[in-house]
């Protein structure tokens, strides 16, 4: 079958999202609310795959990032006009998307849609491009993968824990290892309190706190009014839930979920470093399971990343399934990427020094 493929920075939000729900892997990470909802020097790309009848039969939600990121520090402001130079890149998170379950035709809408990024890279002049698959996407063969090697791609290997919700609350409660079981029932025994988020003050504690989490490493949010505004209208929407967990009427751990087709994963979760052994945010990652369970979702993603052990071991005990997905790196630039590779990582091993102190 022959496919055509388009891009452009604007869709109908409804019909794109829906479009993602034609697939079972789809996640937040793929819709317009979180496509649109960053802050500065961020450009959505959405692209879509369509088959000879105009039945979109794939897409893919990019964001052009021009240079920097919500949080900043004195080095990195010093190296800041070098880097938005040197780091125009396109980044994609749990696609592409593509609707068919047939190994051919899947292969055949990917091969389009990497000829359309390849088109609006070209367009924007990007220095890398990057994209991350889906770890629900259990149709991403070495077939599949090869497409993009093909392409100039280069593979990644990563990790997340998957938990089924189908599954009895007692059942997922007994996959928990021994040692996080009892780290949640000595949060209730310190009578931690976990909530849903409610209220604007409380979007203003969580922005105050993530405000703290930050400068604990010496960086600070470029614009906190910006973060309270999306966080408030990400959270109302639904396609992202903020818990939190309580002290003594204070905060001390905040968690981000993204909330969409019946999956659940941890976005990003923040401590208070005022209180030793914080357990706020073991507390909160149970709570959350019992959440998205309550509220009817499939599937939580503990979220994962590369080969970290430390990162891997805290997010194996809470008992998901380990389960493989991909980065994919295609570099356009390569000295200016190499440029970039070394301002990072100065940037990297700077605040690594300061927060040792």
């Amino acid at each position: 079958m022959k496919y055509s493929s388009r891009h452009s920075t604007d869709v109908d939000s409804v019909r794109w999202n829906n479009d993602l729900l034609k697939s079972t892997y789809s996640t937040s990470y793929q819709t317009t609310e979180y496509l649109t909802s960053d802050l500065e020097n961020i450009t959505p790309i959405f692209i879509h795959v369509t088959n000879a009848n105009d039945e979109v039969v794939g897409q893919v939600g990019i964001r052009i990032i021009d240079s920097t990121v919500m949080y900043a520090s004195p080095l990195f402001k010093r190296f800041s006009k070098i880097i938005s130079n040197i780091a125009k890149r396109m980044i994609w998170v749990h696609g592409p998307i593509i609707h068919s379950k047939n190994i051919e035709e899947r292969k055949n809408i990917l091969t389009e849609i990497l000829k359309e990024v390849n088109r609006v890279a070209e367009k924007y002049d990007v220095v890398y491009i990057e994209g991350q698959t889906s770890p629900c996407d259990f149709f991403v063969d070495e077939d599949y993968q090869k497409i993009f090697s093909d392409d100039g791609y280069t593979k990644f290997d990563s990790r997340s824990f998957l938990a089924d919700l189908n599954l009895t609350s007692d059942e997922l409660w007994a996959n928990v290892s021994k040692k996080a079981r009892g780290d949640v029932n000595r949060a209730k025994r310190r009578e931690i309190q976990t909530k849903v988020l409610e209220t604007t003050e409380e979007i203003n504690d969580f922005v105050n706190l993530n405000e703290e989490w930050a400068k604990a490493k010496d960086l600070t949010i470029t614009n906190p009014e910006k973060q309270k505004e999306i966080f408030w209208k990400n959270h109302k929407s639904g396609i992202e839930k903020i818990l939190l967990a309580y002290k003594e009427s204070k905060l001390i751990a905040g968690l981000v979920l993204g909330c969409f087709n019946k999956i659940v994963h941890t976005n990003f979760v923040i401590s208070s470093y005022d209180i030793e052994t914080n357990l706020g945010g073991t507390l909160l990652t149970w709570y959350a399971v019992e959440w998205a369970k309550t509220n009817n979702f499939e599937i939580y993603d503990f979220s994962g990343g590369g080969v970290a052990e430390s990162l891997l071991s805290y997010k194996r005990k809470w008992g998901g399934k380990e389960t493989r997905y991909y980065i994919f790196r295609k570099i356009r630039k390569h000295s200016s990427y190499k440029l970039y590779s070394s301002v990072f990582n100065i940037i990297q091993k700077y605040h690594f020094l300061r927060t040792k102190k």
